[in-house]
């Protein structure tokens, strides 16, 4: 038997890569000796990122949302 809870977990886990990527890249981005070049391709990158982590956190919600243990959560 299944957990109920693992399509949000698998959801999840597809959200978070995104985000923690992004947070690594604008940690680069703050660093003094970053070039133009290199700036411009991690501004980019994180613009990606960003619709990458968007489309993410609505298959999360979505997941979330189908999840019938959470739905007895909440409405407790």
């Amino acid at each position: 038997m299944s957990n109920p809870l693992d399509p949000v977990r698998i959801a999840f886990d597809k959200a978070i890569g995104p985000h923690r990527k992004r947070q690594k890249l604008v940690t680069e981005l703050k660093e003094t000796d970053v070039g133009k070049a290199r700036r411009a391709q991690l501004v980019t990158e994180t613009a990606e990122l960003d619709a990458e982590w968007l489309e993410a956190l609505v298959s999360l919600w979505k997941a979330m949302d189908q999840c019938s243990v959470l739905r007895e959560k909440v409405g407790s």
